[in-house]
């Protein structure tokens, strides 16, 4: 894998001076997740670690797949001054890749590659060479509108009359839009937003078929949190309605699917008299035990990209770009993987990998910190400071991340808090940061 590498940027909104990974080629055989990076708009993009204003770096480079004989140049406006330059820095990047492959695999089609103004037309092109299509663009372009506009309808009746108008086009891609957008809301702490975009869920889940679906699936879940037992799961599956909630059912209670139950499932098959009944309960058990292997060989998959990637940055030269690159697979898999491999190393008294992984552990975790908003760290900070003249001087220094959208989120917090008791000290403690924060608002 071609290691980024490293520009110095300054941040355009509070002017610090930082260092940021560049990437020039991103190879899919030898980064699985160059396409995922491609796709999710994260390649060369900066991220300010003190005031995490994030900005493209609008920078060339060169996306390959061999497996598709895909050559795909980025070249944004601005970043050659003409023809001539353009030309040397797409031959640069084609070079980098030839020289990087051996002479069997260095086919013509790498040296006419195509070259895209904007990332759209790439995202395109790397879309359409995995089959899909135009057409399927568009529909998810007309679900994302229709999202849109039902996020800005005037009034709660226009909102129920619109939902019933496009019922039919409210499907789960709608839903899953809604809730990747409320995600992006409640982590950037828009708080207005958020309490937007939770009405209009709200209000697909009552009033819409897919909705009422959906919401139906997710009260059969809690029945089961409720009481995660052999005996309630194996009741709600026999009693499942669609396929979709046999699923995340069976995801919820994966750890229960072992002999027993599906011994017990046997036994219950057994005694049924009716035929049609008997046929539907042994469709199902095939079909748990399909689904339940699919996801034990998805979580198998999903550990051993993530010992790889562990192994990558124990190899590599340079741990904190690599983990910058791959910061989506920075996750709780991850970390469990690392936990695990320094439990082992602790175990086995292995100093020197002991060493190598604690380097990892605090890159990483400096990395998780500096992805995290700065106001969700001051509040973080405020609330492990008891003395009131403390919490209100650490306000006042950092006043900047002090406005009316701090207070909503303080109020939303004492208001999720309630009247429970295990709760009384951080709720008194969240109580006294928030009448801090109004006093410095009102000065």
């Amino acid at each position: 894998m071609a290691q980024p590498l490293v520009a110095r940027v300054t941040c355009p909104s509070c002017q610090n001076p930082f260092q940021t990974p560049v990437e020039r080629i991103l190879d899919v055989k030898t980064d699985p997740n160059a396409k995922s990076r491609i796709l999710s708009g994260l390649v060369n993009v900066a991220v300010c670690p003190q005031c995490h204003t994030q900005g493209s770096l609008n920078l060339p480079f060169l996306y390959h797949d061999s497996e598709k004989e895909l050559a795909l140049v980025y070249m944004p406006m601005g970043a050659a001054s003409g023809d001539l330059q353009q030309q040397q820095t797409i031959g640069k990047l084609t070079s980098e890749v030839m020289d990087s492959l051996p002479a069997e695999e260095r086919k013509g089609y790498l040296f006419q590659p195509q070259v895209f103004l904007t990332m759209e037309g790439l995202i395109k092109r790397v879309l359409e060479a995995d089959g899909v299509t135009e057409e399927m663009l568009e529909e998810q372009q007309a679900k994302a509108d229709l999202l849109q506009r039902l996020i800005d309808a005037p009034s709660e009746s226009v909102l129920e009359a619109m939902i019933k108008e496009n019922d039919s086009a409210i499907d789960a891609t709608v839903l899953r839009l809604l809730s990747y957008n409320l995600q992006i809301m409640q982590s950037t702490r828009q708080i207005e937003s958020v309490q937007k975009l939770m009405a209009v869920r709200a209000k697909l889940l009552d009033h819409s078929s897919e909705g009422r679906k959906a919401k139906a699936r997710a009260e059969v879940l809690q029945v089961f949190r409720d009481e995660p037992t052999r005996e309630k799961l194996l009741e709600l599956l026999t009693a499942a309605s669609d396929s979709e909630t046999c699923e995340v059912l069976i995801a919820s209670g994966i750890g229960l699917l072992d002999y027993t139950f599906f011994q017990a499932l046997s036994a219950l098959i057994e005694k049924t008299t009716d035929d049609d009944e008997k046929k539907r309960m042994t469709e199902l058990r095939k079909e748990v035990l399909k689904i339940r292997d699919e996801i034990q060989a998805a979580v198998r998959a999903e550990q051993e990209s993530r010992a790889s990637l562990l192994r990558d940055l124990l190899l590599s030269s340079d741990p904190e770009a690599l983990a910058r690159q791959r910061f989506s697979e920075l996750d709780e898999v991850f970390l469990s993987v690392l936990a695990s491999s320094l439990r082992d190393a602790r175990a086995a008294k292995s100093e020197d990998a002991i060493k190598a992984l604690t380097r990892i552990e605090q890159v990483i975790t400096r990395l998780i910190a500096e992805s995290i908003p700065p106001e969700i760290r001051l509040f973080n900070h405020l609330m492990e400071i008891e003395e009131p003249t403390e919490v209100e001087r650490l306000v006042r220094d950092n006043r900047k991340l002090v406005d009316r959208r701090m207070v909503a989120f303080l109020e939303q917090i004492t208001e999720s808090m309630g009247d429970d008791a295990e709760n009384a000290d951080e709720a008194q403690q969240v109580n006294m940061i928030l009448g801090i924060v109004r006093k410095v608002l009102a000065e």
